[in-house]
């Protein structure tokens, strides 16, 4: 698997050279680029050890200890919390990951499934399946407007069960999103869905890239089913917002 697309992606976000992306020792940096204004922690593991981006105000504060951190340590919400907590100038809030990053290509990825999934832009249709699914489950992987198409996979009843859409990045790598109804889950719904979007990136000349939190087991088997092949994981620290 090549990953020259989404290491041109990383090195944009984390506005470093491609080359820093897996440093060998803990690399920490103030916010650039992309992160510019971000108000949170993020941290990048892509083979290496941690890519670490700190917001300007807790920089000076946390810097330090942050170089100290494995990739290990930074997996490890409990852990991370209890040694950024008696450091960090604003309150640690969620801590959202490890989050699994994978990308796939037409050698490594499995997409029979994609058989069982037809393009699905029935508003109606988008919106019962939304209804059925708490608002935690859409957040993380609906489909929005944005989307360049959404794939679905309808039961017996043509009632839409699972729903799949990307969102160009970058010019070159699509970001996959997937919900599937809370009564159909385990059944591969959600697989045949991704694999039709997947499927449909790869016509475009796109790179389809999976993105979900590893202790998330329905979404992470749907990335091994399809062959992902992993990049990395990331971790997100949300941090209270500064006080004026």
């Amino acid at each position: 698997m090549d990953f020259a697309a989404a290491d041109e992606w990383w090195a944009r976000d984390f506005a470093c050279a491609a080359s820093e992306l897996r440093p060998r020792r803990t690399r920490v940096q103030q916010h650039a680029g992309e992160l510019l204004d971000n108000p949170g922690i993020w941290i990048l593991v892509a083979g290496g050890a941690p890519l670490i981006s700190l917001p300007g105000d807790v920089t000076a504060a946390v810097a330090a200890e942050a170089l100290t951190w494995s990739a290990s340590d930074v997996a490890d919400a409990a852990k991370l919390r209890q040694r950024l907590a008696p450091i960090c100038p604003r309150p640690v809030g969620k801590i959202v990951g490890p989050a699994f990053i994978g990308y796939g290509d037409a050698e490594c990825l499995d997409l029979d499934d994609a058989r069982r999934a037809r393009p699905c832009s029935s508003p109606e249709a988008i919106a019962k399946l939304r209804a059925a699914c708490d608002a935690e489950a859409w957040d993380h992987g609906g489909s929005k407007p944005n989307h360049e198409s959404t794939f679905g996979v309808f039961d017996d009843a043509n009632e839409l069960v699972a729903l799949s859409g990307y969102e160009i990045w970058n010019d070159a790598l699509a970001h996959i999103a997937i919900v599937t109804h809370p009564r159909h889950q385990g059944r591969g719904a959600g697989r045949a869905a991704v694999a039709l979007a997947a499927k449909h990136a790869l016509a475009a000349g796109l790179v389809p890239q999976y993105r979900t939190l590893r202790d998330n087991e329905a979404s992470m088997s749907i990335a091994k089913r399809l062959g992902f092949v992993e990049y990395g994981f990331s971790v997100y620290v949300r941090l209270a917002a500064a006080s004026s």
